[in-house]
């Protein structure tokens, strides 16, 4: 069909949808489990591309470093170090690992770090998003198109208490509203 227009959906993974699918012990619930791998699953055939930015590599990583267990611990190292792998490979890129704009150093570091900084102190801290949501915002924000639809995986749905005047959450911040969300 010549002059359609391909559109492209884009999911911005946050670090509680990666607790649950490497199962970190005390961080995830066999119900939640389930539905994240069936939407990772759904999502690699057709074709969905997956970014996972820097920020949340480091929060993984850090509740995988706390594991008491240190079988469990080898194990889900060695799953996060093949999935950061897959993920720098160019020739099979399923999920893709996107050092947030904010943080790029081919992206002149100071001046983006600065706008980064910038708007986490008048816009995402005021609003109670850490600084990994708001790398996580800024990305999406960044793939956002007029050819694509832009999605946040997030189980950060429910208003916190800090939140609850506000209405504010990570995943109502998303660029287009994911159709059937999941979030606990």
């Amino acid at each position: 069909m010549a002059g359609a227009v391909l559109v492209i959906t884009h999911i911005v993974v946050d670090t509680s949808y990666w607790l649950e699918f490497f199962q970190v012990p005390s961080r995830w619930s066999e119900v939640n489990f389930k539905e994240i791998r069936n939407k990772f699953q759904s999502a690699i055939k057709n074709k969905h591309r997956l970014y996972i930015p820097i920020p949340v590599l480091f929060e993984l990583a850090n509740h995988i470093a706390h594991v008491e267990n240190g079988y469990k611990r080898e194990q889900l190292t060695h799953k996060f170090s093949e999935t950061v792998k897959r993920g720098i490979d160019i020739k099979e890129p399923i999920i893709n690992i996107i050092p947030c704009s904010a943080f790029s150093v081919a992206n002149e570091l100071n001046q983006n770090l600065e706008y980064f900084v910038n708007r986490f102190e008048s816009e995402f801290a005021q609003q109670g998003l850490g600084f990994t949501d708001s790398a996580i915002i800024l990305e999406a924000e960044n793939i956002k198109n007029d050819r694509n639809y832009v999605h946040i995986w997030t189980l950060d749905s429910r208003d916190s208490k800090n939140l609850k005047n506000r209405g504010l959450n990570l995943k109502a911040r998303e660029p287009d509203p994911e159709p059937n969300p999941f979030a606990s």
